[in-house]
C-alpha cells in the first residue's frame, strides 16, 4: 500500500501540483486508508462507494467542517482517478 501511495504522490508531482497540494492529498489518502484498516478493510486498490460514504459519515460524526470533508472527498476522487488511469482499479 505504501508503494501505491508513493506512486500517487509521484503522479501528482508530475502533474504539476504544488507541494502543499501533494502533501494534502497524500495525507488525506493516508488517513482514509487508516480509517479503512480500523474498520477491518484491507484496501487492495479497489474503491467502493460504501467506503467513501462510510468515511464521509465518520467525518461528519466527528464534527469536521463541510469544506474539510469536501476537500478530503475530492482527494479520494483524485486517488480513484489515478487508480483507474493506472489500471489498478475499476470504477465501482
Amino acid at each position: 500500500m505504501v508503494m501505491l501511495i508513493e506512486e500517487f504522490k509521484t503522479n501528482l508531482i508530475e502533474d504539476g501540483k504544488s507541494a502543499n497540494t501533494v502533501q494534502s492529498y497524500v495525507g488525506d489518502i493516508s488517513a482514509f486508508i487508516k480509517y479503512l484498516r480500523k474498520m477491518g478493510v484491507e484496501f487492495e486498490g479497489i474503491l467502493k462507494r460504501f467506503y467513501i460514504t462510510s468515511y464521509k459519515n465518520n467525518l461528519i460524526d466527528n464534527s469536521y467542517e463541510p469544506a474539510t470533508i469536501n476537500k478530503k472527498v475530492n482527494s479520494i476522487g483524485a486517488f480513484n482517478n489515478f487508480l483507474i488511469e493506472k489500471d489498478y482499479s475499476l470504477n465501482t
